[in-house]
């Protein structure tokens, strides 16, 4: 479909002269967190690292890249690695980090240390203030830079982009629109051809904001299709409907959480660092793919604690707060909420969304169901007779899908108009993707059918039992990313695991030796309230409903380490009498 262009009055100062003054504007808002710890609560982080303990994946392997704006009146661009956050640092059982090693492609002369990219630098790969603390190849430019000499968005003689061969590019930085509204196409269009062919994951920051006075999107870079722009969880940030290049679509497309988070640049490292860290494990595969890893993020991502969000956003600068209730939502024609995007970064449920693999979808009525967790990837370009291609998902009797939430991913397509001259000159096309969701009587469930947006969302609660048919539509000559997660639940919960009427040792010796399990887990293998996976909260529910009780087998949030054979013997032994004891008295009734 064609893609409308809004028209506005131009600036007149020169893009450099710009670019000072808004780092300078998010640096004025910018602070350290106040509790690492807590940010890594609110995205999971401290959840997924227990669970996976020295298989936790730190980003290693690949370049990644981080574009900086100069603060006002100087070079300053640079991030300052030579503290503790950026060194080899090891504990007694995982690698925290590895020595940082930066190359400047800028080639900007006197590039000072700038705060504000040392503090994006360490939340986007730092030891402590990361989730990638082994993502230590990084390739730095400078803003201005990277505009002329990267994308080349203003030359004459229509030279073509740069390839960027990252996997993860960070821009927490801010750039309103340049000379002309050309200018700004141009340098939109390179910007997404950029990270079509390279399949690169871009994240962009929104502006932070104070009043819905200056609450529209300034930051050009956020107007693009391809990559993956940024807010605050606090919702202090840019809201609204892109306008440049493809007018209608809600950004930011997630955020995160505001606990440590003052500034959307390091809300937006975070964002990168979570890439980073997913890139690791899905090297080698379609999950890598630009479109399947931005589905990944926001298919991950929570809406729960929006559910009584009140926005204090003010209307003007000083002036009363609105005090507005307004929590997420979506409508079959607008995927993504206004303020919240797909709502809030969560990693542990993007890293089981990638270890659910792979379900190929099919052109012909589905045999067979996709896991409760997965992602898909399709490449039909060259192919113009492709139908619905459809995946069935199955919530097994007696339980409740207590979330569903599918994102469909796609790109814009940037070709050029003078290859054969060997220079560059892009115009864009998007397809319409569409998203409906079937039971198994083939009534429609929901759908998600944007034809502005090239993403799509379906999001479900408290879905009953059965068989559903999900449907993705419009994919002919075009190749696109799928992503979900199923979080179900048993109706009651049952720590009976051979159901022999009875929690006694053998429930617990089920129990500890599928312990660890993350997905896939069943009844019989130890979980205990239907959601897939054997974790300490079964263990709790072992030591809630043996009878008698008894003291309880391990303290929760303990339950990472198998007991060692001794202990294991005496906490069976516990059990084992426990269940005798319930035996004899049983005889004597």
């Amino acid at each position: 479909m064609a893609l409308g262009l809004t028209k506005r009055s131009r600036r007149t100062a020169t893009p450099h002269s710009r670019y000072g003054v808004f780092i300078a504007m998010a640096l004025a808002t910018f602070a350290p967190s106040a509790s690492a710890q807590t940010w890594q609560e609110s995205i999971d982080y401290i959840k997924l690292k227990s669970r996976l303990g020295s298989s936790l994946p730190i980003g290693s392997g690949g370049i990644i890249s981080l574009v900086e704006g100069s603060t006002s009146g100087s070079n300053a661009s640079y991030p300052n690695v030579t503290g503790g956050e950026f060194k080899a640092k090891f504990d007694p059982t995982l690698p925290v980090g590895v020595a940082v090693s930066l190359t400047d492609s800028s080639g900007v002369a006197g590039n000072g240390i700038s705060n504000h990219a040392t503090g994006v630098a360490t939340q986007f790969f730092g030891n402590t203030g990361s989730t990638a603390p082994g993502a230590n190849v990084v390739v730095h430019y400078e803003a201005g830079n990277w505009l002329q000499n990267v994308l080349r968005y203003a030359t004459t003689t229509f030279a073509p982009p740069v390839p960027q061969s990252f996997r993860v590019q960070n821009h927490s930085w801010i750039v309103p629109e340049l000379d002309t509204l050309a200018q700004d196409l141009s340098a939109l269009r390179r910007f997404d051809y950029l990270i079509e062919t390279g399949e690169m994951t871009a994240v962009v920051g929104v502006n932070n904001a104070n009043d819905l006075a200056h609450a529209t999107h300034p930051h050009l870079l956020v107007h693009s299709y391809n990559g993956i722009s940024v807010g605050r969880s606090d919702g202090y940030h840019s809201r609204g409907a892109t306008a440049i290049y493809g007018s209608g679509r809600l950004k930011p497309d997630i955020v995160a959480p505001r606990e440590a988070l003052v500034s959307t640049s390091r809300a937006t490292a975070t964002v990168s660092s979570a890439a980073a860290m997913l890139h690791q494990v899905v090297a080698g595969t379609d999950a890598a793919k630009s479109e399947t890893m931005k589905a990944l993020l926001l298919a991950g991502a929570t809406k729960q604690e929006f559910a009584g969000f009140i926005d204090t956003m003010p209307l003007t600068n000083g002036g009363p707060l609105r005090n507005v209730l307004n929590p997420w939502d979506r409508t079959p024609t607008r995927p993504l909420d206004d303020l919240f995007g797909a709502g809030e970064l969560n990693v542990y449920n993007s890293y089981l969304i990638q270890l659910g693999g792979q379900h190929a979808g099919s052109q012909a009525p589905p045999t067979t169901t996709a896991g409760s967790y997965g992602w898909d990837y399709q490449d039909h370009k060259g192919d113009t007779a492709v139908g619905d291609v459809s995946y069935n998902f199955a919530i097994p009797s007696g339980s409740t899908a207590q979330e569903l939430s599918i994102i469909l991913a796609w790109n814009v397509k940037i070709d050029d108009l003078l290859p054969a001259a060997g220079q560059f000159d892009p115009v864009e096309s998007l397809q319409n993707l569409d998203l409906r969701l079937y039971d198994s009587n083939d009534n429609l469930v929901d759908e998600s059918i944007s034809t502005v947006d090239n993403v799509e969302h379906i999001y479900q609660t408290n879905l009953g039992p059965g068989t559903y048919t999900l449907k993705v539509s419009g994919a002919a000559d075009w190749d696109f990313g799928l992503a979900w997660r199923t979080t179900t639940a048993f109706d009651q919960i049952s720590a009976d695991f051979n159901e022999d009427g009875v929690v006694d040792g053998s429930d617990y010796l089920t129990w500890q030796r599928n312990f660890g399990t993350l997905l896939g887990a069943t009844h019989a293998q130890g979980d205990s309230d239907g959601d897939g996976d054997v974790d300490d909260i079964d263990l709790q529910n072992v030591n809630n409903h043996v009878l008698p009780p008894v003291a309880p087998l391990l303290a929760a949030g303990s339950a990472l380490a198998i007991p060692e054979p001794t202990t294991l013997a005496l906490a069976t032994g516990s059990l084992l009498m426990a269940a005798h004891l319930a035996w004899r008295r049983r005889r004597r009734g």
